[in-house]
């Protein structure tokens, strides 16, 4: 595994701490994939406001266990009725349960992905099958890799867009995918942690579709699009059925009382229009500029993905260059970026940087040139 990535995940300040000797308020983290420029200002307003409450209400009462006022406000956003909706300590809470309550025999991957996919299967003891995807094809699967995949697993998770690559499967792809496995009597897990952050995502998005698709079930995050990591808030859309099964087996007060206030807020429609306009803006055009600048260094390939992120790779020529050195090299001056080799797929050569402030942006892809040139 990569040295940074010890619990197999980006953002973890503590250790790049303790590997790099920059204490936390100096790095500059490129390995986590969250909104920048924070949270929605009403969001910051309501927790002030819930904290400053005579006796701390908020602090010294159980939370709602089935977070009914929440679920409401996603049900109104996505158009569904709330008895569809499970809320959850973030995505990978979800996607954790999900295979505790499945208990499927194989578990299925198309990789490179989330870890969190294979690594909830495996500590249970339960195998994992994948088909692995390539650069060269654009990190697409064909529908007879879904198809077989589905043919040898009882539950297959699919990240659209993927994560590490950015790539956002169609909607016509995603429906023949849960089409074979409703047939098939397999799950499909669907999860769109990333998709707030493609324009039109909305319509793009598996939500909406679920109905139709009965062993279907979509997962989504509000952690990153409203940079919200610390609080942990997720959720899943499902059938009615399904719901009430993963409920029964979820652990209790699973959403905390100030992760339920500032998921109502980022929702209501008078704040999020605003906020989504502004993110959505912002990555369109500092996307763009990072990779220009990005593919001036003559030894990296940027791949174009469509999330807040971007996979890259030394291409073969650059010699000894590799995705742990960088990361090593950055981490001495305060940059953190993720080193993809521990995904099956990829190897020594792939990193992925998150698109950040502009200013961020331009030091680190000096910080990178500089590197390369020197070691050159």
């Amino acid at each position: 595994m990569a040295q940074l990535e010890r619990f197999g995940h980006g953002g973890d300040l503590m250790t790049a701490t303790e590997l790099f000797g920059v204490a936390v308020e100096d790095l500059i983290d490129f390995s986590s994939n969250i909104y920048p420029f924070g949270p929605p200002p009403a969001v910051v307003e309501k927790l002030k406001e819930l904290l400053a409450e005579p006796g701390l209400a908020s602090l010294t009462r159980y939370p709602d266990p089935d977070s009914r006022k929440l679920k409401r406000a996603i049900a109104s956003f996505h158009g569904i009725e709330p008895s569809r909706v499970l809320t959850g300590n973030g995505a990978a809470e979800l996607i954790d349960l999900l295979i505790s309550v499945f208990k499927p025999g194989r578990a299925g991957t198309i990789e490179p992905a989330f870890a969190e996919y294979a690594g909830s299967a495996r500590k249970r003891g339960i195998p994992v099958v994948s088909c692995i995807t390539s650069w060269e094809n654009r990190f697409v699967p064909t529908l007879d890799e879904v198809k077989s995949l589905i043919d040898e697993s009882d539950l297959l998770i699919v990240g659209t867009p993927n994560n590490p690559t950015g790539h956002l499967l169609s909607v016509p792809f995603l429906e023949e995918m849960a089409e074979y496995a409703a047939k098939a009597e397999k799950w499909l897990v669907i999860d769109e942690a990333f998709i707030d952050f493609v324009p039109d995502g909305e319509r793009r998005s598996f939500v909406h579709r679920v109905d139709s698709f009965p062993t279907t079930v979509v997962v989504r995050s509000m952690t990153k699009f409203y940079a919200l990591p610390g609080l942990r808030l997720g959720y899943l859309v499902a059938s009615e059925p399904v719901i009430k099964k993963l409920k029964q087996m979820q652990v209790p007060w699973s959403v905390n009382a100030l992760a339920q206030e500032a998921g109502c807020v980022v929702l209501d429609e008078s704040i999020r229009k605003d906020f989504a306009q502004e993110v959505l803006l912002w990555l369109s055009e500092e996307k763009k500029r990072l990779t220009a600048e990005l593919k001036k260094i003559k030894e990296l390939e940027v791949f174009p993905g469509e999330a807040n992120y971007l996979l890259l790779r030394f291409r073969e020529r650059a010699g000894h260059y590799s995705a742990d050195w960088l990361q090593h090299e950055l981490g001495k001056k305060g940059f953190l970026i993720r080193d993809c080799s521990m995904y099956p797929g990829l190897d020594e050569r792939y990193f992925r940087i998150a698109v950040k402030t502009s200013r961020a942006n331009r030091v680190l892809v000096r910080a990178i040139d500089e590197l390369i040139s020197k070691e050159g």
